[in-house]
C-alpha cells in the first residue's frame, strides 16, 4: 500500500478501504468541547477536564450498546445470552464451567444466574449436571446447539464491531487499547494501575 493510513478491506474483514485519520488529526470543536467550554465559563473555579474524557467514554459506550443490542435482537439473542454462552465457549473444550465459576466471572448474584442458566437449559443451548464426586457442584456444558450459536453470533458482532472502529489506525487503536487498558485497571485493580 501507498498511503499507510488506508486501511485494505481484506485486513479488516470488512467488505471495503476505509480512510483511517489519526487520533492527532482530528480539528474543531465537538459536542463534548462545547460542554466543557461552557463548564470553564460558568464555574472557572472547578477543574472540568475530566469531561472530556469522562463523557467521551460514556458517548461511545451508548453508541455500541445501542449497535450491539440492536444487533442481538436482529439475530434473535440478548446480551445477557450472548455473555454466558460466550463465557463457556471461551473456556474451551469441553465448554464447561461450573455454575459459580460463571457467577463470579458475570459479576452477578447467584439466583440470577440460575434464571439465566434456566431460560438456556430450556432452550437447547446448555446442560448442567451434578459433578460425579462433588453435588454440591454444578456444571454448565454448551450443547452442540450452543456452540453453533455462539459461533454466528460472535462472527457476526465481532465483524461489525471491527467494521465499525475501521477508521483508527492500527498506531492510534494500540495507544487507545493502552489507555483504555490503564483506565479500566484504576478501577478493576486500583494497585495494579498506581
Amino acid at each position: 500500500m501507498n498511503n499507510p493510513e488506508l486501511i485494505n478491506s481484506s485486513d479488516m474483514g470488512c467488505g471495503m478501504g476505509v480512510e483511517a485519520p489519526s487520533i492527532r488529526d482530528v480539528d474543531g470543536d465537538d459536542g463534548v468541547d462545547r460542554i466543557e467550554q461552557a463548564w470553564v465559563r460558568e464555574r472557572p473555579d472547578i477543574d472540568v477536564s475530566s469531561v472530556g474524557i469522562v463523557s467521551r467514554i460514556w458517548r461511545i459506550a451508548r453508541y455500541l450498546e445501542r449497535e450491539r443490542s440492536q444487533r442481538l435482537v436482529e439475530l434473535g439473542t440478548d446480551p445477557a445470552t450472548l455473555d454466558l454462552l460466550a463465557m463457556l465457549r471461551r473456556s474451551g473444550k469441553p465448554y464447561r464451567m461450573t455454575a459459580g465459576q460463571l457467577t463470579e466471572a458475570a459479576l452477578i448474584t447467584p439466583a440470577g444466574i440460575s434464571n439465566r442458566l434456566d431460560k438456556l437449559e430450556r432452550s437447547g443451548l446448555l446442560k448442567r449436571s451434578f459433578h460425579p464426586q462433588d453435588r454440591r457442584r454444578v456444571d454448565v456444558q454448551l450443547t452442540k446447539k450452543g456452540v453453533q450459536l455462539i459461533d454466528e453470533v460472535a462472527s457476526d458482532i465481532l465483524g461489525r464491531e471491527a467494521q465499525l472502529l475501521a477508521f483508527v489506525s492500527e498506531d492510534d487503536g494500540t495507544e487507545l487499547r493502552r489507555l483504555l487498558k490503564l483506565l479500566l485497571a484504576h478501577f478493576e485493580d486500583p494497585g495494579v494501575a498506581s
